[in-house]
C-alpha cells in the first residue's frame, strides 16, 4: 500500500438501500447489465484507462461488501488494476461474439469480491461489444447510464492525448435524499409513511417449472424496430395514454393469457419508479440507488383496448398527483435498519415485506451521444436490471435510436425459457395488434 492509499478511508457505511438490495439475493442476482455494440473497435488501452480512472471515483465500486451480523459495511479496496476492471476477448464470428458477450452479461458479481463491477470488450470481426455488469447494491439503473457517459468523456480525453479530467459525483448516497425538495412539515410527514407497499393484491405467478440447482441465468429480448415504435408512441397519444401504459397493457393481457387467469379476475404488476423526482436538482449526490414503485392493477381482461388504457391511465395519474409518489415504506425500512442488528433487521424485513412475483421497469430513453466513444456511436444498445430467480418475472424495456428493447432476465432451466419465449413473443404480438385496432 503506498502512502496515499495509508490515508484513504478503508470503510464506508452501508446505506438502507445497499442493504436492501442484499436482501433482495433471495429474489435475484442483484446485478444491472449493459450491453453496446460498435461497429468498429474502440481503443482498448484508452478504455481500460477510463474506466479505471472513473472506478477509482466511485469507492463503492472498488469495496467488499462485509456482512457483519450487527452493521454491515463497505470495505474499500486499493489494490487493483485495470486488468482486474476490464478484459479484452477476441473471438471470430458475430454470433460468437453475441453467445460470448451474453455469456459474460450473465454472471453474478459476489458481494466479497475486491470489485462491484466486470466490464469486458467482445471483439470480432464486425467491431468490439462492450458489455458491463455491475451490482445493483452500488447503484441502480440511472446512476449506471449516468456512470458509462462518464467513461465516454474520459475516453475521449484520453485519445486527445490528455489526462482524464472529469467530474464524478461523490456526495450522499443515503434515501435521506429523497425529501430535499420538502419543507419541514412536508418532510415530516413523508418520514412517518410507514404503509408496507409490498403488500401486492391480485398477485399472479408465471408457469414456471419448480426451482433447482441446475437453473441457468439468461436474458431473453425483443427489439421493436424504429418504425413500429414510432407507431406505438402514436397510437398512445392518440389513445391520451404514455407508452408506459401501453407497455403495461400488453404484458397483463400477456399474463393473462400464459397464466390461464379467469378473465374477470384482477391483476396487478407493480411499476418502477425513480424517485430523483424528489431529490433536490433531479439527480443524487452520491452513486446510489433511488428507485420504488407503484402498483397498477387490470381490473379484469376486457377486449376494448381503450377500455384497459383508461383504467390504467387513472391509476398512474392519481399516484403521479400524490406528493409522496414511491417514498411509502421508505421510513418502515429504515426503522428496521435501524432498531434491529443486520441479522435481526433481515429477518424482520423478511417476515413483512411481499417480494412482488411479477413487476415492469421502463428504463428509458438511451441517447446516441450520451454513450458515443470518440464519436463512434452504438449501432445497438441496451440496459436490463437483475436476473429473477423462479418464480420472479420482470419485463424491462429501454429504447435506443428510436428502437425499443424488451427483456426478460431469468435464472431457470430450457424448458421455462420456452414458455418465457412464448410469453415475451405474446407481448409483442399484443403491441402489434394495438396497432391494427386503434387507428
Amino acid at each position: 500500500m503506498s502512502k496515499t492509499q495509508s490515508t484513504q478511508p478503508r470503510r464506508m457505511k452501508a446505506e438502507m438501500w445497499d442493504r436492501m438490495q442484499f436482501l433482495f439475493r433471495n429474489y435475484y442476482d442483484r446485478m444491472i447489465h449493459f450491453y453496446l455494440k460498435f461497429d468498429e473497435p474502440l481503443v482498448f488501452a484508452a478504455l481500460s484507462k477510463a474506466y479505471k480512472y472513473v472506478v477509482d471515483r466511485i469507492p463503492v465500486l472498488h469495496s467488499s461488501f462485509i456482512n457483519c451480523a450487527v452493521t454491515p459495511y463497505w470495505k474499500i479496496n486499493y489494490d487493483y488494476t485495470e486488468g482486474d476492471i476490464i478484459s479484452l476477448k477476441k473471438v471470430g464470428s458475430g454470433e460468437e461474439a453475441h453467445d460470448t458477450a451474453f455469456g459474460f452479461l450473465t454472471q453474478e458479481i459476489p458481494v466479497k469480491a475486491k470489485l462491484q463491477i466486470q466490464v469486458a470488450v467482445v471483439r470480432y470481426d464486425g467491431g468490439d461489444i462492450l458489455v458491463q455488469v455491475l451490482n445493483h447494491m452500488c447503484m441502480d439503473g440511472p446512476d449506471t447510464k449516468e456512470m458509462l457517459m462518464l467513461v465516454a468523456k474520459a475516453y475521449d480525453q484520453i485519445l486527445a492525448g490528455k489526462e482524464p479530467d472529469v467530474e464524478v459525483k461523490c456526495g450522499d448516497r443515503s434515501h435521506y435524499q429523497c425529501y430535499t425538495l420538502y419543507n419541514e412539515e412536508e418532510k415530516k410527514k413523508a418520514l412517518g409513511l410507514y404503509k408496507n407497499v409490498s403488500q401486492v393484491k391480485h398477485q399472479i405467478k408465471f408457469p414456471y417449472t419448480k426451482r433447482s440447482k441446475n437453473d441457468k441465468s439468461r436474458i431473453l429480448r425483443r427489439v421493436i424496430g424504429r418504425e413500429k415504435s414510432a407507431e406505438l408512441k402514436d397510437m398512445s397519444k392518440r389513445a391520451g395514454v404514455t407508452l408506459n401504459d401501453v407497455l403495461l397493457v400488453a404484458y397483463m393481457r400477456a399474463l393473462y393469457k400464459a397464466c390461464g387467469i379467469d378473465r374477470t379476475k384482477n391483476v396487478s404488476v407493480p411499476c418502477m419508479v425513480d424517485l430523483r423526482r424528489h431529490i433536490k436538482g433531479g439527480k443524487s449526490y452520491g452513486f446510489s440507488n433511488h428507485i420504488g414503485f407503484m402498483i397498477c392493477t387490470a381490473h379484469g381482461y376486457k377486449e376494448d383496448y381503450l377500455q384497459m388504457f383508461a383504467d390504467i391511465k387513472k391509476q398512474s395519474d392519481a399516484a403521479k398527483e400524490d406528493p409522496y409518489f414511491g417514498l411509502y415504506s421508505l421510513p418502515l425500512l429504515n426503522l428496521a435498519y435501524k432498531l434491529f442488528p443486520q441479522a435481526l433487521a433481515e429477518i424482520a424485513i423478511g417476515l413483512g415485506y411481499n417480494n412482488p412475483l411479477t413487476g415492469m421497469s421502463n428504463l428509458g430513453l438511451l441517447k446516441e451521444q450520451d454513450f458515443a466513444f470518440d464519436n463512434k456511436t452504438p449501432s445497438d444498445l441496451f440496459l436490463t436490471g437483475a436476473i429473477k430467480s423462479i418464480p420472479y418475472l420482470q419485463l424491462a424495456a429501454s429504447t435506443y435510436k428510436g428502437e425499443m428493447t424488451l427483456t426478460i432476465a431469468v435464472k431457470c432451466k430450457d424448458e421455462d425459457e420456452k414458455a418465457l419465449t412464448v410469453f415475451i413473443d405474446d407481448i409483442v404480438a399484443e403491441l402489434n395488434k394495438m396497432l391494427q385496432v386503434i387507428k
